[in-house]
């Protein structure tokens, strides 16, 4: 797919927080093949291309963030923290909102100051999922006080409604892309190296809930082309796009268990027959959180783990489709025939670690 985009309109000169990221890493290699002059921030050095300007720095500090900002047109912001746990230690909690919250304050702070002309905050469709909801836009509202309040949830929500009120006519313009579960070739995609790890280790027995709800997954090429879509038309529709946020997707609602069921049977597995009702299988996870939080260690089941693969949560694309002429790369039942010999090679190996 050929997207409308150029050098000039998505940013001469570009940074991607959390450069060592699966989406920040695509995103540093698509705009190089598009042209773009980049630079990654991270805590660790970014790697395998010289042409990288790699800066290691922590997102919450200004002493790093305004000099990686310096002369920059356009920041994608995909650094953070994904933990999901509600019931979490309050060392924890600060470490979360520190990066997820105070960070992104900290990089409109750096944007402003630098005179950044655009900011692109990578954020997520939990942001809007304070319930069940199925075939849902951005007119629903953020995360609150009646859902499940987890860290994530919490915090990305917060970080997006900063970055989206931080859009101004005449200076920094802003836009946020919310992904569903992001999948796709290489290390890092958590929606498939998770599970492919459960699998290795024979985890995976039992399917948690009916079967019944629906969720959105998106190829990560198709992030990207959000993203650069997004930059684009910052530049040349600024007054449609400023402050907006857009769902992104394959735009093909599905079982977030039953997604996996070409990997597993392409792995040589049998499908689980076997079926963990929703309610003992939260009653587990809170356990296991509760167990955490007094000094355990991390729970291999979160409540809003349960909830993601148990209870509707879609959004239609019509919105990015409209105002940015955004289309679905791929589809799942194209895109993971072609990667399984990675998923094969991923699974040998940590069946034999």
């Amino acid at each position: 797919m050929e997207l409308a985009v150029d050098p000039n309109g998505v940013g001469p000169v570009c940074l991607v927080t959390g450069g060592n990221g699966y989406v920040g890493r695509h995103l540093v290699r698509r705009l190089l093949d598009l042209g773009c002059q980049v630079r990654a921030l991270d805590l660790a050095p970014f790697e395998g291309d010289p042409r990288v300007s790699s800066i290691v720095g922590d997102i919450r500090r200004m002493s790093d963030v305004g000099p990686a900002c310096k002369g920059v047109d356009t920041v994608f912001h995909t650094a953070a923290i994904i933990n999901t746990l509600t019931l979490a230690r309050p060392s924890v909690r600060r470490q979360v909102y520190g990066v997820n919250v105070l960070g992104t304050e900290c990089v409109i702070r750096a944007c402003r100051e630098a005179g950044v002309k655009k900011l692109i905050f990578t954020s997520s469709i939990t942001v809007a999922v304070d319930g069940p909801i199925r075939g849902g836009d951005e007119t629903a509202p953020y995360v609150g006080a009646n859902g499940l309040p987890d860290l994530y949830s919490q915090t990305k929500s917060l970080a997006e409604k900063l970055v989206l009120e931080a859009d101004d006519p005449n200076g920094l313009r802003t836009a946020a892309i919310r992904p569903g579960g992001v999948w796709g070739p290489g290390e890092g995609a958590i929606v498939v190296q998770d599970f492919i790890e459960h699998l290795a280790a024979g985890q995976f027995k039992a399917m948690i809930g009916d079967g019944r709800s629906v969720t959105d997954n998106v190829h990560v090429d198709s992030v990207v082309d959000a993203h650069f879509l997004v930059a684009q038309k910052l530049t040349d529709e600024p007054e449609r796009v400023g402050g907006q946020a857009y769902f992104v997707s394959d735009d093909e609602p599905t079982n977030p268990v039953t997604w996996y069921r070409p990997i597993v049977e392409g792995l040589g597995y049998s499908w689980p027959k076997m079926h963990i009702p929703r309610p003992l299988a939260y009653a587990i996870a809170y356990v296991g959180e509760l167990i955490h939080y007094l000094g355990g260690p991390d729970p291999m089941l979160t409540r809003r783990g349960v909830l993601a693969v148990t209870q509707d949560a879609s959004f239609r694309i019509d919105k990015a489709r409209a105002h940015l002429g955004y289309a679905p790369r791929t589809s799942a039942a194209r895109g993971l025939p072609e990667l399984m010999d990675e998923f094969r090679a991923t699974h040998d190996r940590l069946r034999s670690a």
